[in-house]
């Protein structure tokens, strides 16, 4: 009886997340009366020993003192990683190989956030690069070991998968026009530009095919920007801040952010120069990902749909090239994402907000959940969950949409 006491008693949490290459990012709710919110922590990895993370702070943002331990070995999540123990964003490794300790991480953040008990229940929805997505069986088990017990600076975890979907990057935008569009959607290419990558699928009559990944993300124009300027390193966390400020037209001023040059005119020269070697990296970049689109696009597709961070930063090269050639363009599948839930991220939420979505009106219709949509009639959440949404105007859409036979489905078996 105790055991089944147990079972009953365990609190279940939704978690959707994206591990992008420069910011792991997860909408968490407690399922299914929570209301959701954004988990937000740096893609810093570092593998440490156990006596190394026995000396980090008890006290403090949990975001900045995350680490867990699995099966004996133990890792520092995001700023942690990055400020105490050298921890990198290790480009060149697969997303899913380091997805165990993120989302076990995430899901010991969620736990802080929610005030749980160390032991509880998840449906879980992972977002990886479609040329992973393959992997989706090997990091399914890993997850499923992991679960079994592993340490976070709270004491040891245990997760219980009510589900475990591993779904394509892009996957939210697709559900979202496919809400909106139905049947009636065009022969259509999703690309998805992201820090570490680029990736792309195809859809066709409402289903989607195989997808591809290629290196060609944010990083790659960094790299080659860096390349072009002296005095830079591609691990300098303030760039990509840089040169997304300084717009499309590169601004000099703007640029000087990056001089280490003490004297006003040595800083002014360097703005200026490094503003030339962005435009040149800006448009080789842009080319270089039209060159790859092309050659992935059949002569049947009527429109692109982009998504991703990396995306709004070449939106103006984007737009006017296939204006030119004739071939519609989208963007985010306009997805309108509440300030909440943006968090100062902007369009680099649509995908996983619009899929953490989708799996919440799955997982209501298979447990038949009936959600009330007046804020009134909301359950009562932890005080420092409702810091976290002082102002409850929004509500989120979860109106029903039908999932693609074999796309992404939740299963009954919950």
């Amino acid at each position: 009886m105790a055991k089944t006491k147990e079972k009953a008693d365990l609190k279940k949490i939704a978690l959707t997340i994206d591990m992008g290459g420069s910011k792991t990012k997860a909408i968490v709710q407690e399922y299914p009366e929570g209301e959701p919110f954004v988990l937000l922590v740096d893609s810093e990895v570092a593998d440490v020993s156990k006596p190394s993370v026995e000396t980090v702070e008890a006290e403090g943002l949990p975001e900045s003192r995350a680490w867990v331990g699995i099966g004996g070995e133990y890792y520092a999540l995001g700023e942690l990683a990055r400020r105490r123990f050298g921890g990198i964003l290790q480009l060149r490794e697969l997303k899913y190989e380091l997805a165990v300790p993120k989302v076990c991480g995430a899901i010991w953040l969620a736990k802080q956030k929610l005030n749980l008990d160390n032991d509880v229940a998840a449906y879980l929805s992972i977002l990886l690069p479609p040329g992973e997505v393959q992997d989706k069986e090997q990091l399914q088990t890993r997850l499923k070991d992991a679960f079994r017990s592993f340490d976070t600076p709270t004491g040891r975890m245990r997760v219980k998968t009510l589900h475990c979907n591993i779904a394509s990057e892009g996957s939210g935008v697709f559900f979202q026009r496919k809400r909106v569009f139905g049947e009636n959607m065009l022969a259509e290419m999703y690309v998805m530009l992201g820090y570490r990558n680029a990736s792309i699928f195809i859809v066709r009559g409402g289903s989607s095919g195989a997808g591809t990944t290629s290196n060609f993300g944010m990083s790659w124009l960094v790299d080659n920007f860096v390349s072009k300027a002296s005095g830079l390193s591609p691990d300098n966390p303030n760039i990509v801040e840089v040169l997304v400020e300084a717009g499309a037209s590169c601004d000099p001023l703007v640029m000087q952010k990056l001089s280490r040059k003490r004297k006003r005119e040595e800083i002014k020269l360097d703005g200026e120069l490094m503003s030339k070697a962005l435009l040149l990296a800006r448009n080789e970049y842009w080319r270089a990902i039209v060159r790859w689109l092309r050659s992935k696009m059949d002569e049947d597709i009527e429109e692109l749909v982009f998504c991703g961070g990396t995306a709004d930063y070449i939106r103006p090269e984007i737009d006017a090239y296939f204006q030119k050639e004739g071939i519609k363009v989208s963007w985010h599948a306009d997805i309108f994402i509440p300030d909440k839930i943006s968090s100062g991220m902007g369009n680099r939420m649509a995908d996983v907000y619009a899929l953490h979505q989708h799996m919440i009106t799955q997982l209501d219709k298979i447990t038949g959940y009936v959600r009330i949509q007046e804020e009134q009639a909301r359950p009562s959440q932890p005080d420092n969950v409702r810091l976290l949404h002082k102002s409850r105007k929004f509500v989120p859409d979860y109106t029903p949409r039908q999932a693609p036979e074999g796309f992404l489905t939740i299963d009954d078996n919950v």
